[in-house]
């Protein structure tokens, strides 16, 4: 058969500056070469990334595979419903169609669930059958020793960032993330030679760990990964646990030595309260210092994330979180509105609660605001969010993150990957940033 695979992007402007924007990526895309991947020989493949490439809806094909997250699906409803009113068979999948699989039944001839190891090859014969099932969800958590290799060959733009998945699942279950929700409490994590294999084999030296929670959440798998990985000589980002981070000296030493270049940590918040109480982390904000310090000290730069919009901030955070960044001199930043995505405890408990302000899926994408904040109103926390990130991202305060990156690190390759970085938060954070 003949097989279209198509990522669904909401900012599909398909032209010379989104190629060029894609190629410096520092997050692409790894699941439909994923999928290629599961696809039995006999079949042919061809991968669209709606990001800089238009669907062909006349194509030649006999099945076409759509995946999605949330603020992108109402994109992929579009698509999926112009290739089937040319008689084409069409597979949703991705985070949002199995979020809300009965939502996305009208557009599509049958719905994937979770993870498609187990589930894409058995959908593909039964096509052929003319027995395909409206629905298919893997019975269990997925081996991930079957995790097959990405098929990069299919890839027309190819970001200098190779993305490379270590794990499924997450044990943190945080109310408002949606991988353990869909993956699984159970941390999963790839046969280490698995994956160093897959690595070998890549001709970029840039690396980016995608899709994974944390690579610390088993500190001993982490270190023999990061043992395996220095003969390799590769550049990374990975994101990581603060707590464990903080106190494991051997673990910052050997990610320096396999090439880690940034350490992304989800500090969520600057409030103890709102970290504690919402966020739902037991580390104290007061470790923050010696953990960006520490990794400092290592040669390695810190991308932080922090959340806005929990039910225990108020409108001083925006000031209070623009003033620690500075003092704790992070690299490049993710400011965040509180989202609820489909699935997840915080849509369920704000749905009960009667807070949600729009069913808008295109609004869901971290940077609108879609409930009822419990001590501030929607405009309050949207633009204070608007506001530090415009300030954290203005040119002036880029270029001179830039500069001193240069020297204090003295790594060319750790200040381009930053620079990568505050280049792509800030089309995110000023850019596209609207009401």
């Amino acid at each position: 058969m003949k097989i279209l695979l198509i990522n669904a992007n909401k900012d599909h402007k398909h032209n010379f500056k989104s190629h060029l924007l894609y190629k410096i990526n520092s997050t692409p895309i790894l699941v439909l070469q994923q999928i290629a991947a599961i696809t039995p020989e006999k079949h042919s493949v061809k991968l669209i990334d709606d990001y800089h490439d238009p669907p062909n809806y006349d194509a030649d094909v006999d099945i076409v595979g759509i995946s999605t997250v949330t603020p992108s699906a109402s994109r992929a409803y579009e698509i999926a419903d112009e290739f089937r009113k040319r008689g084409k068979t069409v597979v949703l999948g991705g985070h949002h169609p199995s979020a809300v699989p009965k939502e996305a039944k009208p557009h599509a001839d049958s719905i994937v669930i979770g993870e498609a190891e187990n589930t894409w090859p058995h959908l593909l014969k039964d096509f052929e059958k003319g027995k395909l099932k409206p629905y298919y969800k893997s019975e269990s958590p997925v081996d991930p020793s079957i995790i097959p290799e990405p098929r990069r060959d299919l890839l027309r733009v190819k970001s200098l960032f190779s993305p490379v998945v270590t794990s499924r699942g997450c044990p943190y279950y945080c109310s408002f993330c949606a991988i353990a929700h869909l993956y699984g409490r159970k941390y999963r994590p790839r046969p280490v030679e698995d994956i160093i294999r897959e690595i070998e084999k890549i001709p970029r030296r840039f690396i980016v760990f995608v899709h994974d929670s944390s690579l610390t959440i088993d500190r001993e798998y982490a270190k023999a990964f990061l043992k395996a990985m220095i003969p390799l000589k590769k550049k990374f980002i990975t994101w990581g646990s603060a707590p464990i981070l903080q106190n494991d000296d051997e673990l910052l030493k050997l990610s320096r030595k396999a090439g880690c270049m940034v350490w992304g940590i989800g500090f969520e918040s600057i409030s103890q309260k709102s970290l504690r109480k919402d966020a739902e982390k037991k580390y104290a904000v007061e470790s923050y210092q010696t953990l960006v310090k520490k990794i400092h000290k290592y040669g390695m730069n810190v991308h932080g994330a922090f959340v806005f919009g929990f039910d225990n901030d108020t409108v001083d955070i925006f000031d209070k979180t623009l003033e620690a960044v500075y003092e704790l001199d992070i690299d490049s930043m993710e400011f965040n509105i509180l989202t609820p995505f489909p699935i997840t405890r915080l849509f369920h408990k704000l749905e009960k609660e009667k807070r949600i302000l729009t069913y808008d899926w295109n609004k869901y994408d971290l940077h609108h605001v879609v409930f009822q904040p419990a001590n501030m109103t929607p405009e309050e926390l949207f633009n204070g969010v608007k506001k530090i990130s415009k300030k954290f991202y203005s040119p002036q305060k880029t270029l001179l993150r830039i500069t001193s990156n240069i020297f204090k690190r003295k790594q060319l390759l750790t200040v381009f990957a930053t620079w990568s970085i505050n280049f792509q938060m800030s089309r995110f954070h000023v850019e596209y940033s609207y009401f």
